[in-house]
């Protein structure tokens, strides 16, 4: 059978938001249903698995289903409803309607038994079970070579590139893998792969009252460091001051994340037998993760306006995917709950956001995906750091939540779920600086050049529990966040349509 669930938790990873309905999901298969409503123990290692033939296993057994299968989606929330050179720094984040695409060239989707995490890297993926496949040898480079031809090559190429903030669009990605005898094992990792070009268009609202616009231009190349970084960027034809926005490409370094499964999702020969059905949503929030940034302190980004002199006067940043898995039947609906933090580490003001993935329903409130993220604050005065990727969750002894890297270090710890929207819980982020090796690869949740202790505290806000077809607010009313009056919320977030 197809096992998820866990004491308390399974596993999440990057940045829509999902809903269950097939019309705002990208499916590529994933297979085995269990078919029980009845948690039961997953094998040895104790964690609660769904075992049986009922209805919170799977969404089938046998019916007319020629084979057992895996559906995979990939899911976002639907689209909300609703300059002068600078001196001072300011900085915000796109957030629907302003974020209108944002576009993947993907190569390929798969579940892997087991695989070597190294941060967003990895290697050595071993058992793999292939869920949606593109043409590879569309876009394809060489990993020494000279990649400003394959920023051209994608300015020149609309075919197979994946609006992910489009339902039809990333239907196009969609659809059920059969399963078969040489299925059957446990995963407990994924993997997604796809070209380094990516295609954006945002307007990003700035917290002086300002914005920013993307605009394309030529892709220009730097070599930085004693390792000889090579540092790829976009080099606006148009000041990003001046709108409206049009579509610019970027070079990402990376061409593939992976995520992680709190529990093994098994598939069992019974599965295959009774021809069980599954889904699998990928899901990832967009909101203010395309940051822009304006003035003294705006460091590298991969669209970046600079004077003669050299100076970046303005860049907008476009992030590598990062997806959270969550695995259900297809008559459930998935919850998200949002949580905000406004922390001030050393002068480095920002916001952090911890998204919680779960199945309503589930007795056993397990999560099964889990999303963190920094966001611009509107009274930030620097490039906000970036949060650690969360490998796994574990419930300790006290009923709070630890939220571990891939070297399965705490990196923040203490979490407990709040009842209600508007309530608060406190949680400890690990800080290194870039000197603490240990800290640097995977020890700590945001590496910084000073930390004022090496955990700091932080006090989370509830800011919404909805089904994913639902809004969930994104900004603080100061009095809502355990702050003082002067610490306002994030610029960058509004109402969000979960569609």
């Amino acid at each position: 059978m197809i096992s998820r669930g866990g004491v308390g938790l399974l596993a999440l990873v990057c940045a829509l938001g999902c809903g269950n309905s097939a019309d705002d999901a990208l499916s590529t298969g994933s297979g085995g249903s269990g078919g029980s409503n009845q948690l039961g123990q997953a094998g040895s290692s104790g964690a609660n698995g769904i075992a049986g033939g009922s209805s919170a296993g799977a969404s089938g057994a046998g019916g007319d289903a020629t084979h057992a299968g895996i559906e995979m989606r990939f899911t976002a929330p639907a689209a909300s409803s609703g300059g002068a050179h600078l001196l001072a720094f300011s900085g915000g984040g796109a957030v629907r309607p302003g974020l209108e695409s944002l576009e993947y060239y993907i190569y390929s989707v798969q579940i892997c038994e087991s695989l070597t995490p190294s941060g967003s890297g990895f290697s050595n993926p071993t058992g793999c079970l292939e869920l949606y496949s593109g043409d590879r040898s569309v876009l394809s480079y060489d990993l020494n070579g000279d990649w400003t031809a394959l920023a051209d090559a994608a300015r020149a190429r609309e075919a197979g590139f994946v609006n992910l903030l489009d339902p039809t669009s990333r239907a196009t990605l969609r659809g059920t893998t059969p399963l078969q005898v040489e299925h059957v094992r446990s995963y407990n990792y994924g993997v997604i792969t796809w070209s380094l070009p990516i295609k954006v268009k945002a307007t990003v609202a700035l917290g002086d009252g300002s914005f920013l616009y993307t605009h394309d231009g030529p892709t220009r190349v730097q070599t930085i460091g004693v390792d000889n970084f090579r540092d790829y960027y976009t080099a606006p034809n148009t000041e990003l001051d001046v709108g409206p926005a049009d579509k610019a490409v970027v070079i990402l370094g990376n061409g593939g994340n992976w995520f992680k499964f709190q529990h093994p999702l098994t598939i069992s020969q019974a599965d295959i037998d009774e021809k069980r059905q599954w889904v699998l949503d990928l899901v990832f929030n967009p909101e203010g993760i395309v940051k822009g940034f304006s003035g003294d302190g705006t460091t590298r980004s991969n669209i970046r306006e600079q004077n003669e002199a050299g100076p970046i006067l303005r860049g907008i940043n476009v992030p590598m995917l990062d997806l959270a898995p969550v695995p259900h039947r297809a008559s459930e609906q998935v919850m998200r709950e949002s949580y905000l933090a406004h922390l001030n580490v050393s002068g480095n003001v920002f916001d952090a956001r911890i998204e919680l993935y779960s199945v309503d329903g589930d007795t056993s409130q397990s999560v099964y995906g889990v999303d963190v993220k920094s966001l611009v604050s509107r009274d930030g005065t620097s490039v906000p750091p970036e949060l650690s990727k969360i490998s796994s969750v574990s419930v300790e002894t006290d009923g709070s939540l630890s939220f571990r890297s891939f070297t399965g270090a705490p990196v923040i710890s203490g979490f407990h779920r709040v009842a209600n929207e508007l309530g608060t819980t406190h949680a400890s982020i690990l800080c290194a600086t870039h000197d603490n090796r240990a800290g640097a690869e995977g020890g700590a949740a945001m590496v910084l050049d000073a930390c004022p202790s090496e955990s700091v505290d932080a006090t989370f806000t509830l800011v919404g529990r909805r089904g994913l077809d639902g809004d969930i607010p994104l900004s603080l009313d100061p009095s809502d966040a355990g702050a003082a009056a002067s610490d306002a919320g994030p610029a960058d977030a509004g109402p969000v349509s979960d569609g």
